[in-house]
């Protein structure tokens, strides 16, 4: 498995991690989205500096050398596909507020569509990686 699908496979886990963290803040134990927020993006992001350190300490070469011509094809075509999956959770995040005028649920929808973009992101890196050109 190379260096860039191993970073997309276990930075989605970390995502579905963060993410199920964030959940379970203010389903279940009722924190307001504002405090639960910040956890979340502290978690993503050290989690992110530290899961990308132990990937590249565990093979420098790869992690050093830049992307190739088809691993650059393939991150595009992942940022592609993923944009239209927030595209997506965005117009339906407006379209609830405009007829529910409930700002923190349309928090919620944007949110999650964010977190779904970047894991198809990262399902579509590791998907096309993985498929023969």
């Amino acid at each position: 498995m190379s260096f860039r699908e191993r970073s997309a496979l276990v930075m989605a886990a970390l995502l579905v991690c963060a993410g199920a963290y964030y959940l379970k803040l203010v389903m279940l134990d009722g924190v307001a989205p504002v405090f639960a927020a910040l956890p979340f993006v502290i978690i993503t992001v050290a989690g992110s500096i530290v899961v990308q350190v132990i990937l590249a300490i565990a093979s420098p070469r790869e992690a050093s050398s830049p992307a190739d011509e088809r691993e650059r094809l393939v991150v595009d075509k992942a940022a592609h596909f993923s944009s239209y999956v927030l595209a997506v959770g965005v117009v339906c995040g407006l379209g609830v507020f405009m007829f529910s005028q409930d700002g923190a649920q349309m928090f919620h929808i944007v949110l999650t569509c964010l977190i779904l973009s970047q894991l198809a992101e990262y399902a579509a890196q590791f998907i096309l990686l993985r498929k023969p050109f």
